[in-house]
């Protein structure tokens, strides 16, 4: 009967693939509604079979019914204070995420009840991720699964803004494990400017009092803090953004970047401009160093802002600058972008010349490889052979890749670089590695004419051994692969 209403519909029928025993949509049909009936009967034993089945036959009687029926598990789950031992967290995740699917689908019939069973379902994430020795894995998963998953819904239920935000209020205020902070992004749109004006207004009231309560050091500062900025977000109150950050760390790269940021997108570059130079790498007051990341990115807005504010002339001057240091190949392409025709040609020479005297040789290595210039690559090999790091065997294996087919002398000198490495410091783990480029090293002596200075692969290899006979591991991987040592 379900495959003619199906027919008489118009779908379209399931594509069997593979023979009748394969374990498919359409080989089960053809076992008939009575046949998989009574074997989902008989595997109901399992609890989780039980579960699934109950929760379909409600969802196929209606949407009340399926509503009562998770709202009542999400009950028992919330009663329960007991630690979830290790052996059964698999289990409770496949239940929990099961209630959590069963909530996305009650959404397409009645989203307003769905709604207020997510925001159940997110009630429980901080007292079930306390039962836990450690938060991370398949069980906080599910709760960060329906923390994206909200969004949709709440759109789609169209909820009172007040009591949305109430609800959103209460959840990040047990938000101990700091997973929630999305949260307010995800339903801001629902919210609607009065929800989110009374959200922020509870959250900083709630700051207030717990800075002057315990002095400044309120754990949960960061949670309600982070909530504020994405609401600002939404709302698209810089202000309000930037008034989340204490003065210091407006200080910083990064934050004054991200500041910054929001700034230019708004078409306010001069104050993006200032607020950026108060927080550049070499002025800022944090705690920490600034590292390569946050320099980055601090000097990606700063070119941004630069260039919105009309400073084009400096804003080549930093990123000619910045290459120097970094050799940073969009930098370059940018640089040279926005030259006149034909200056390009020589600056790009010039930058050429830089990355040839750069003090670190695998940066310059890279640089070569990925810009692309192998005729360089391979000068720039054979003229510092010497500092060749074994160590980077991604960089060593891409750049021998790539060049051994018209610079074989330039390629096999990376192989036996990174062959020296792992024999020298014994990395066991890159034996078979070590082996297989030992291998292709002697293919490549075939390509090669002349040697010059550097010894030919005979040698090489009687040196290695002479060095490194007892590393039976590396033997052993040379043999594998039918080779001697």
């Amino acid at each position: 009967m379900a495959r003619k209403a199906a027919a008489t519909a118009g779908e379209k029928p399931k594509v069997r693939k593979g023979s009748k025993t394969t374990l498919s949509e359409a080989n089960l049909a053809d076992l008939g509604a009575e046949r998989l009936a009574a074997i989902l009967l008989d595997l109901s034993s399992d609890s989780h079979v039980k579960r699934v089945l109950r929760l379909e036959l409600f969802a196929e009687a209606s949407s009340e019914g399926l509503a009562l029926e998770i709202s009542k598990r999400l009950a028992t789950i919330g009663k329960s204070s007991s630690r979830i031992h290790w052996r059964k967290r698999p289990a409770f995740a496949r239940d929990l995420d099961l209630h959590r699917r069963m909530i996305e689908r009650l959404a397409q019939d009645d989203a307003t009840a769905a709604l207020d069973l997510m925001l159940d379902l997110l009630d429980l994430a901080s007292p079930t991720l306390d039962r836990l020795s450690q938060p991370d894995g398949p069980i906080g998963d599910v709760f960060l699964a329906a923390r994206d998953a909200i969004g949709a819904i709440a759109e789609k239920a169209v909820p009172e803004p007040i009591a949305l935000a109430e609800r959103t209020a209460k959840i990040l205020a047990t938000d101990y494990h700091a997973q929630m902070g999305p949260l307010a992004s995800a339903l801001a749109p629902a919210m609607g400017p009065q929800g989110r004006a009374h959200l922020r207004e509870v959250l900083e009231t709630v700051l207030a009092m717990n800075a002057k309560r315990l002095r400044g050091a309120d754990p949960m500062a960061a949670v309600y803090k982070d909530a504020l900025r994405r609401l600002a977000d939404a709302s698209g109150d810089i202000d309000a953004f930037e008034a989340t950050f204490a003065p210091e760390l407006r200080r910083t790269p990064l934050v004054s970047a991200e500041i910054a940021r929001r700034l230019l997108a708004a078409g306010r570059g001069e104050d993006a401009l200032a607020t950026l130079q108060a927080g550049a790498p070499g002025e800022a007051r944090g705690r920490h160093p600034t590292s390569v990341e946050e320099r980055a990115a601090w000097e990606e807005v700063m070119l941004e802002a630069l260039e919105a504010t009309g400073h084009h002339q400096e804003a080549q001057k930093r990123r000619w600058a910045e290459f120097e240091r970094t050799l940073s190949i969009p930098l370059l392409r940018a640089y040279l972008k926005s030259l006149p025709d034909f200056d390009d040609v020589e600056a790009e020479d010039q930058a050429k010349a830089v990355v040839r005297r750069f003090p670190r040789f695998d940066t310059a290595l890279a640089f070569f490889v990925s810009w692309p210039d192998f005729p360089a690559a391979s000068r720039l090999i054979l003229s510092r052979s010497g500092e060749i790091n074994g160590a980077d065997d991604v960089l060593i294996t891409e750049a021998a890749r790539r060049l051994e087919g018209c610079y074989p002398l330039a390629a096999s000198l990376l192989l036996r670089g990174s062959i020296q490495h792992v024999l020298t410091y014994g990395v066991a783990t890159r034996y078979a590695d070590a082996a297989r480029q030992l291998l292709e090293a002697e293919s490549l002596a075939a390509m090669i004419a002349d040697f010059g200075e550097y010894p030919d692969h005979a040698s090489f290899v009687a040196d290695l051994r002479a060095a490194h006979i007892r590393k039976q591991g590396f033997r052993a991987e040379l043999e594998a692969l039918g080779a001697t040592f």
